[in-house]
């Protein structure tokens, strides 16, 4: 009997603390509730006609935009300056011009900037300081609307490796294997293999993805036709297309080979049904693997291509 009611009372006592903890919690969450203050900063930075993304886009071909800026405070402006600022990380650059100091501080100040020559994106961070030296800022980004789409740096493979005979532009540029490549037909824009175009060495060579069946390459069926042609431009040629005007490219002749031997260093002309582009071929390399046949067999130290390309195409109208 005494055992049991010791553990009535145990048990009373749990019931207790669970009891005591919700009321404490109910009653914390409640104050928080009526004490809430929502904070309103003494200094405003407000870009007319931008949202609160502070992201504008232009439209195609413009290459500058005039932002109007307000800045108002309840705790005067002391000081202002611009900064440079990363468009992807938003992190401070150097100085845009001088800071400026006002003597009187003021309540409102609003005044123009003026972004020039965009060929690709920019970014400004707007900093103000208040009487109480505190600081304030707001980047603003403006996009530009591209006409030439750049890819990054990709690699790509002769054979069915580890990356790939299979590129498509879209998405900063992707290569595939055979595995991956019919998720994304419509998305392939031309392919390399390993080809005897004149003799019998093979060479590193882009090839039309339509037609790796007949030239005996591994392949996958309905991938579009893509003609090519080797260029007289050179890298700094390449680099100085500019991501607002793709006159260069749109003006390249059309390409008429459906097999080409790649080499390092050059650059050739694309054109498929979608796309008008060209193909910077930064290295090519010789490599052996154990590679998959299209019968599934595996051949081992077999010769391969890896190259590292990059691509600017235009979507044809």
């Amino acid at each position: 009997m005494h055992i049991e009611n010791k553990l009535k009372r145990n048990r009373m006592k749990k019931l207790i603390k669970i009891f005591l903890s919700a009321l404490i919690f109910v009653t914390v969450a409640a104050c928080d509730d009526t004490n809430k203050v929502d904070y309103v900063p003494p200094v405003k930075i407000m870009l007319e006609g931008v949202d609160e993304s502070n992201i504008v886009e232009v439209a195609k071909g413009v290459t500058s935009y005039k932002a109007n800026i307000t800045i108002e405070s309840s705790t005067k402006i002391r000081s202002l300056a611009l900064y440079e600022a990363d468009v992807k990380t938003g992190a401070k650059g150097n100085m845009i011009g001088n800071d400026t100091l006002f003597n009187p501080s003021l309540d409102t100040y609003s005044f123009e900037y003026e972004f020039t020559g965009l060929t690709t994106n920019k970014a400004i961070l707007i900093e103000v300081e208040d009487d109480n030296l505190m600081s304030f800022s707001k980047k603003l980004l403006v996009k530009i609307t591209r006409d030439v789409i750049e890819s990054g740096i990709v690699i790509i493979e002769s054979s069915e490796a580890f990356y790939g005979p299979y590129y498509g532009s879209w998405l900063g540029g992707r290569s595939y294997i055979s595995k991956e490549a019919p998720k994304y037909v419509s998305e392939i824009d031309f392919s390399f293999g390993n080809i005897a175009i004149t003799g019998t060495d093979t060479v590193a060579a882009l090839v039309s993805p339509d037609k790796r069946e007949e030239l005996g390459l591994p392949f996958i069926p309905n991938l579009k036709g893509c003609k090519f042609e080797l260029t007289t431009l050179t890298k700094a040629n390449f680099d100085a297309i500019p991501a607002v005007d793709g006159a260069v490219i749109r003006a390249l002749a059309a390409p008429t080979q459906s097999v080409l031997k790649a080499e390092a260093g050059k650059i050739y002309a694309y054109e498929n049904e979608v796309e008008k582009g060209l193909i910077y071929v930064g290295v090519v390399q010789n490599k052996k693997a154990t590679l998959q046949q299209q019968d599934g067999t595996w051949i081992t130290n077999q010769s391969y291509h890896q190259l590292r390309i990059i691509t600017k195409h235009v979507v044809k109208e």
